[in-house]
């Protein structure tokens, strides 16, 4: 069977192009230092890695919310911190009070150092964040949570008990906020305990006023409120042990991952080297053939 020039040409072209084809994909490979480009380089393993780099996305934005709310949680710890210290200063100063052989003049002077113990209480409660956010308000970032009514001559709660929560898992939440206004109020954050200890402060700062009795309930409800803050403090704690506790599975499996992905997409540089050379050695010979035959002729014969 004869076989004729335009076939033989044909077929040589062809070989060649897959020669030159199968060249360059492993230049582009060599150059990445990557086995899968494209998913048509292995169609299961791009699919794989489509979803494992998803998978750590995903993994990435779970870490930047861990360490944002983690920051978040830090701040608060340092605040309820510090109305527990305030709360055991304030104790120590009621016992002192409680103690009968203080003169009238004395007592003022107990008055005035509660008067400031409940300013400072206030003001920790009514603390910001960097952002010049309330801390300690709700949802109510921008509102006050504790005001004080002129009209009323007491403390009132303006913020809310509503939550916001962080996503830090698929399917997991922890919320952000902490309520404290609870610590301080019987019912409703009525914040009573504040409101009783300005009560017993300015009766104090009266010559002749009666305050005993409110005295020995305020000793029980800063004992109740420092009972409380200590609860606070320990969830907070607990929130973060969890963060932890979620942010190193996250790093484990996000290591994991990234064995796969170096699996399926690294490339074999010593045999992609060997390969190379082996198809710019078969493009090179397939050129040569293909001019050497393509100037044969039967006239060159004759």
């Amino acid at each position: 069977m004869r076989i004729s020039s335009l076939y033989h040409s044909s077929a040589m072209l062809h070989q060649m192009n897959n020669n030159g084809a199968r060249l360059s994909k492993l230049m582009e490979q060599m150059a990445t230092q990557k086995r899968v480009n494209v998913p048509s380089d292995d169609p299961v393993a791009s699919s794989r890695l489509v979803q494992l780099n998803r998978e750590q996305s995903a993994i990435d934005q779970y870490q930047s919310n861990i360490t944002r709310l983690s920051g978040n949680l830090s701040i608060q710890e340092s605040h309820v911190t510090a109305l527990s210290e305030q709360l055991l200063a304030l104790n120590d100063k009621l016992l002192a009070a409680s103690n009968d052989t203080y003169s009238e003049k004395d007592m003022g002077g107990f008055a005035n150092e509660m008067s400031q113990m409940l300013e400072s209480l206030v003001s920790t409660m009514n603390a910001k964040n960097e952002d010049g956010h309330y801390i300690f308000s709700g949802t109510k970032t921008n509102t006050q949570p504790v005001v004080f009514d002129e009209a009323s001559k007491t403390y009132l709660y303006a913020g809310n008990d509503a939550s916001r929560a962080t996503t830090v898992a698929n399917g997991i939440e922890i919320a952000e906020n902490t309520n404290i206004s609870q610590a301080f109020s019987g019912s409703n954050n009525d914040l009573s305990m504040l409101n009783l200890l300005k009560t017993v402060s300015d009766k104090m700062a009266t010559p002749g006023a009666d305050y005993r009795d409110d005295l020995k309930l305020l000793l029980g409800e800063a004992k109740k409120s420092s009972d409380s803050i200590a609860s606070v403090y320990t969830e907070l704690g607990g929130k973060q042990n969890r963060l932890t506790l979620i942010g190193d599975a996250h790093s484990d499996v996000k290591i994991s991952h990234e064995q796969v992905i170096q699996e399926l997409s690294a490339l074999d540089a010593a045999t992609s080297y060997v390969n190379i050379q082996m198809y710019t050695q078969a493009v090179q010979a397939s050129n040569k053939s293909f001019m050497m035959i393509s100037q044969l002729s039967l006239f060159n014969q004759m």
